[in-house]
């Protein structure tokens, strides 16, 4: 590691910071600076809900003045922020895996949840998108299932929008940088009588891209985005509330900036590849939600519709020579209906009754191209075209319940047990053909149906007897259902299975706010069987999911954020996590056991300092020097852990100028322009790697009236 990381990696360090707790502003005169002080934080999901020291769980909230500081534009930029997340470059936005605690899919179905302004978002295609007039954020860490259901085995990610009953004006947004980047917001809220209101927000993201395609001469990576997000509520007499919301994002992309790489030398290539690749991508979402308070009981409706088109194109053997190139549509309809009725009364005794049911069509075509070098190579006899198309239909259903008794026994304990009765049914219509100048074999035509059950159960103690300090343990089921493979070979890779989990945790949590100082600290231990692992078609053109024996992941994380006053902030958190197989074998000539789990970084680091210094100046009201630290340890590539990105770290800074209406951020990310891989994989033969992003720097301006 270089001299500056040292020097900086240990004076941020030695200023730690978490989530645990958020920065408030509070201003009783506009024409001073704002002074900031620290607030405990809330959960505000509508399943879980309260003061976080007060919920067995652990969570991070990233608000709005984070984001802004940190300069996140995308849901991608969200890992370096949490201990124990992980969210790789996949290349595209077709894919973006997000791991938690070691627990997390590559492929297929995801393993963490996602809810925006509870609107679940099911499919991996939707999960990345451009963070416009975002509030706040919450990520909940450990399995979630019993209150959330399907595939948030390893957590969940809530995202709330800014209400026009809690912020009302115009904010406009702009930054440039290098390459080409340059994004844009600009957002309206306003209250259109006392008990309407209206928030609508659009912006563009763009950039001119990373990396070079050496054989086309243009850049690889190209990115161009486009979105927009409404937001309208009605709150009627009688406690009754309707809102509803609207995310529509286009997206077009170039992608793969994928180059072959030499294990045994460390050689990295350059990007060298035939034919342009590509990801396109139309999705909206929209939701209504139906609040009713009566009676100290709250009542909740929320019917959501997404709709996603999105092509990929793209050369798979990632070289000059003309080979393997595939064309892939997908075509997506979701419609999910949820019912929760609770306690909205304070009391020792509080409650949740829940039902949900979904109905999702994927529609996927794969047109595979084998070229004129793919006949020299022997790999086809002929060129030719290898056409899949599939209608996959899943469905499903499920009550849920949790109990929370508080001041059991003693005053500051509490029990929290909960169950969730889940069924899930799913089916494949399959239809594969070659397309090629010759004879070729029969059309391969099946309709295949699975169905999965599952109860999953969560039991919870807290102990807060002080209100400052709590302990918790909680004890819960992890849950992910099979399915299918969307691409395989062979009949025995149709399919995969349910993987299942038992989950330990123990945490501890202290709010001091009259110190100025929070914390947040948790010991994990995950046992679970039939993880459902990526890998490689046999041909080596493509991907699919396989179950293994069985695994573990233990580890702990810390969270702490200190204000102590005279302008300074400090904020750091730290995960650790030791994921293994416990049982795999892949063939009966491989044993894995006791490998590393691939995509899982061993420490995830991120620490931030920032000191403000305030002016008496009529325009130029404050300075704002901050430095950030961000740092992942070793992760392996594949399970077979033959390949591995060591330990790196990204350093980067900003200055803030506060001026009467509006603020000016100089940013700079991976300042010492740190070289490491953000993807790799192996496929024909050859080990591929996606480079990280180099040294970026830029200007925001923010105006709010």
């Amino acid at each position: 590691m270089h001299f500056n990381h040292i020097m900086l990696s240990a004076a941020l360090l030695l200023n730690p910071f978490g989530l645990f707790a958020q920065i408030v502003v509070l201003s009783g005169d506009t024409t001073r600076l704002p002074q900031v002080q620290l607030e405990e934080t809330e959960i505000t999901s509508m399943r879980e809900q309260g003061l976080l020291s007060q919920l067995p769980i652990t969570a991070g909230v990233i608000d709005d003045a984070m984001l802004a500081r940190r300069q996140v534009f995308s849901m991608k930029d969200l890992g370096t922020l949490v201990p124990n997340v992980f969210i790789p470059d996949y290349g595209s936005r077709l894919t973006s895996p997000v791991y938690i605690r070691g627990v997390g899919s590559r492929i297929n179905a995801p393993s963490v949840g996602l809810y925006v302004d509870n609107i679940p978002y099911f499919e991996k295609s939707v999960f990345d998108f451009d963070l416009i007039d975002i509030q706040r954020m919450e990520v909940l860490r450990g399995p979630q299932g019993t209150l959330y259901g399907r595939n948030t085995m390893g957590g969940l990610i809530n995202v709330y929008s800014k209400s026009p009953f809690r912020q009302t004006g115009t904010r406009v947004a702009m930054a440039g940088g290098n390459p080409g980047f340059f994004n844009a917001t600009v957002s309206h809220s306003r209250l259109l009588t006392s008990t309407t209101g209206l928030s609508i927000s659009g912006g563009i993201n763009r950039h001119d891209g990373y990396f070079e395609n050496a054989f086309t001469g243009g850049m690889a990576d190209a990115h161009f985005s486009a979105g927009g997000r409404l937001r309208f509520t009605k709150q009627l007499p009688a406690g009754l509330q309707l809102e509803f919301t609207s995310h529509v994002e286009l997206l077009d992309q170039g992608g793969y900036p994928y180059a072959i790489y030499e294990p045994g030398s460390g050689l990295t290539h350059e990007v060298n590849y035939d034919r342009p690749s590509s990801y396109a991508r139309t999705m909206i979402s929209n939701g209504f939600v139906t609040r009713y308070q009566a009676r100290g009981v709250m009542f909740q409706s929320v019917t959501a519709y997404q709709y996603f088109f999105d092509k990929q194109k793209i050369d798979q053997d990632f070289t000059p020579m003309d080979l393997v190139f595939a064309i892939q549509d997908q075509v997506q309809h979701m419609a999910s209906q949820e019912l929760t009725i609770r306690k909205h009364r304070p009391g020792t005794y509080q409650w949740i009754f829940g039902m949900f049911g979904f109905m999702q069509s994927l529609d996927h075509d794969l047109d595979i191209q084998f070229g004129e070098d793919a006949v020299a190579m022997q790999f086809v006899p002929v060129p030719l075209s290898r056409i899949q198309a599939s209608a996959h239909q899943t469905k499903g259903a499920a009550i849920f319940h949790q109990s929370a008794w508080h001041d059991l026994f003693v005053q500051g304990l509490s029990l929290t047990a909960g169950l969730r009765l889940d069924y899930e049914s799913a089916s494949l219509d399959h239809l594969a053909y070659l397309e090629a100048d010759m004879p070729t074999p029969p059309p391969q035509e099946f309709d295949s149906h699975l169905a999965f059950y599952q109860v999953l159960p969560r039991l919870a103690l807290n102990f807060a007897p002080g209100g400052t300090t709590a302990l918790f343990a909680s004890l819960t089921r992890g849950y992910k259902t099979g399915g299918f493979n969307m691409v395989f070979e062979r009949e025995e890779d149709r399919s995969f299975g349910p993987e299942y989990s038992w989950n330990y945790e123990l945490g501890l949590k202290g709010f001091f706010p009259g110190r100025g100082f929070s914390y947040q600290a948790a010991v994990f231990y995950i046992d679970w069987k039939d993880q459902q692992i990526y890998q490689m078609l046999p041909s080596g053109q493509g991907s699919m999911l396989s179950n293994a024996g069985k695994s573990v992941s233990k580890g702990f994380e810390l969270d702490l954020d200190y204000i102590p006053g005279n302008g300074w902030r400090y904020r750091g958190s730290y995960g650790y996590t030791h994921a293994t197989f416990s049982e795999n074998r892949p063939d009966p000539d491989t044993d894995l056991s006791g490998y590393f789990i691939p995509y899982v970084p061993r420490h995830t680091l991120s620490a931030m300092l920032e000191y403000q210094i305030v002016l008496k100046g009529d325009m130029l009201r404050a300075m704002t020097i901050g430095l950030n630290y961000q740092g992942l340890g070793r992760h392996y590539w594949n399970q077979h852990n033959t390949t591995h990105q060591s330990w790196y770290a990204l350093a980067g800074a900003q200055l803030t100028f506060d001026f009467a209406g509006f603020q000016a951020d100089l940013w700079v990310r991976n300042i010492f322009n740190e070289t490491y891989h953000a993807f790799s994989f192996a496929a024909l033969g050859n080990h591929y790697v996606q480079q990280g992003r180099p040294s970026t720097f830029g200007l925001t301006l923010r105006y709010g009236l």
